[in-house]
């Protein structure tokens, strides 16, 4: 069996799409990791018998209703699916909807639930059969549960780790003026709200910087790691806070590394909160800075965390941020709203994911289409996609990759990287007791040409 692992953004989802990679290559399946933004064209050269896909959304439901006319077997594990709103367009009843009603039931072979409250919210609808819906949690945060948590970079910093959630009104890749708006409303949203939505957060964003730039100048000799989300630039927190000495804008590296050696996580609304408590650290909600209006966006954030009502209240909490961090309660917090959303915090998602798709019937061949390719894998390609397509059938994805993001420097974090990839690998099945050289990471190719592909290989060695 040969399965695709597409990944949205590396920096986030590559460590989970490896863990998941090698369980499932410990299991005989041969896997490929697949840049999202060259699935239209590596798909259709890699031989797949099963797609997991990042999300099911309006903007990629024709290529999805492509790869399923092609044969696939096509999964979701959403990559944002653990965060939900109370209301609104990915509220648990309103993806539920969605999915029904938007045609996506009728092409996808199963979904993975991060965790019980959506995934019972789709069994409620009657969105798919039963035996569809899977409840397995997210690979990625497999690395903050004790049994792989040493793989992360131990070593204690102490920095106060600023994490910030603002893609919408600063996005890094969204060039077209209104894109995450309209991005939103095709989602579900109502344009009403989103409207609203986007105001406040302006205003709240302003404030966020303004409290970060308060809080280096008040505490100079406290180390301060601002990461924006990787959805966002960096410059505007550049230009904001680069004049204090004590402060790091840096955005690279996995945020559980970051987590883990901090003293403490501040942020607003932001779903690293949840990673937060799952490594023990302590996060602080600057809750005086909401409005009603992004408060009510998404509430699970914030209930995970301490809450703070004033800047004065914000020293009080980093003054005292071991007695703070010890009466926290950490496991009770999880009980109580996380496990909902994320399920077990036991280092097994991946293990439950692979075993859906390991017991899976496969019942076509594997789909292989130079066509596809060229027309994107989609029935009524635009001109770029064509251009794009048969530039990457002719030379090689690796190489239209490559070209593209020279064009585009922002494309380059979209890039899954060899080097990467397999050391991870290597250190997965080391710490889990597994001959390293039983699991290889190398360029996939593709199967009719032998062109370089921007998907990477991952299998168990025979």
């Amino acid at each position: 069996m040969r399965i695709g692992l597409v990944v949205d953004h590396p920096k986030r989802d590559l460590p989970g799409a490896v863990m998941l990679g090698y369980q499932l290559a410990r299991r005989g399946v041969s896997v490929a990791l697949v840049p999202m933004y060259e699935q239209a064209v590596d798909v259709p050269r890699l031989g797949l018998d099963a797609l997991v896909v990042n999300y099911a959304r309006p903007v990629n439901l024709d290529l999805m209703r492509s790869f399923a006319k092609a044969g696939l077997a096509l999964y979701v594990l959403d990559t944002e699916g653990g965060v939900l709103a109370e209301k609104g367009g990915n509220s648990p009843p309103a993806m539920a909807a969605n999915i029904k009603d938007s045609g996506y039931a009728d092409i996808l072979a199963g979904y993975f639930f991060w965790g019980s409250r959506l995934h019972d919210a789709f069994l409620a609808a009657g969105t798919m059969k039963r035996e569809q819906l899977h409840l397995t949690g997210c690979p990625r945060f497999d690395f903050a549960a004790p049994r792989w948590r040493t793989l992360l970079d131990g070593e204690p910093r102490g920095y106060l780790l600023v994490n910030a959630n603002f893609p919408l009104v600063n996005s890094r890749f969204t060039g077209k003026p209104g894109g995450e708006r309209e991005a939103m409303v095709r989602s579900g949203w109502d344009g009403a709200y989103v409207d609203r939505f986007i105001t406040d957060l302006k205003q709240v964003f302003a404030k966020y910087l303004a409290e970060i730039d308060r809080l280096a100048a008040a505490r100079p000799d406290r180390s301060i790691l601002v990461r924006p989300h990787p959805f966002e630039s960096e410059d505007v927190y550049r230009n904001a806070l680069s004049r204090h000495a004590n402060v790091v804008i840096d955005g690279t590296g996995s945020v559980l590394d970051r987590i883990r050696n901090a003293a403490a996580v501040i942020h607003l609304n932001c779903g690293t909160a949840v990673e937060s408590v799952l490594l023990g650290k302590l996060p602080l909600q600057l809750e005086y800075l909401n409005t009603p209006t992004t408060a009510g966006h998404a509430g699970l954030p914030a209930r995970v965390s301490r809450k703070v009502g004033s800047f004065d209240e914000l020293l009080g909490a980093i003054d005292q941020i071991e007695r703070e961090t010890a009466s926290f309660d950490f496991a009770g917090v999880h009980a109580a709203d996380i496990e909902a959303f994320f399920h077990l915090n036991d280092g097994q998602a991946a293990e439950r994911v692979a075993d859906v798709l390991t017991h899976a019937t496969v019942s076509r061949r594997p789909f292989v289409s130079l066509l596809a390719t060229v027309r994107g894998t989609r029935e009524k390609p635009s001109f770029g996609q064509v251009i794009k397509g048969t530039a990457s059938a002719a030379l090689g994805s690796a190489v239209t990759e490559r070209l593209r993001s020279q064009i585009n420097p922002a494309r380059r974090d979209k890039r899954i990287a060899l080097s990467i990839v397999q050391p991870l690998l290597g250190r997965i099945a080391a710490h889990d007791q597994a001959s390293t050289s039983q699991f290889t990471a190398r360029r996939a190719y593709c199967a009719t040409t032998g062109l370089p592909l921007a998907s990477i290989a991952i299998e168990r060695a025979s």
